[in-house]
């Protein structure tokens, strides 16, 4: 199960995500993102509270990543730690993400 929360600031709308983006969850995850990333030519991923992904949830990210280049918007993703990190780094996604430690705005 995962909260989504959004926020602007500076510019970007931060979709702040908190919980477990699996098999249950990634169609919301990919539906928030998705919202987002129509309302906005900036958002920002906010994964500091994320708890677990799955490859599941890395499609929803992966497919809000391909909505945001058809749509010329700026998409990054922050914050991550611990075992998401090491998920993105084991399936390569942080060579096909702009990955921040920090927020952008």
């Amino acid at each position: 199960m995962i909260q989504v929360t959004q926020e602007e600031r500076s510019g970007w709308c931060v979709v702040g995500v908190r919980g477990r983006a699996d098999s249950e969850a990634a169609d919301d995850l990919e539906h928030a993102l998705r919202g987002a990333i129509e309302m906005h030519g900036k958002v920002a991923a906010d994964f500091g509270a994320l708890d677990y992904i799955s490859s599941a949830g890395l499609r929803a990210v992966l497919q809000a990543a391909r909505a945001a280049e058809e749509r010329a918007a700026e998409f990054a993703v922050c914050h991550l730690t611990g075992g998401v990190k090491k998920v993105f780094e084991i399936s390569g996604m942080h060579h096909l993400l702009r990955i921040q430690g920090e927020l952008p705005c």
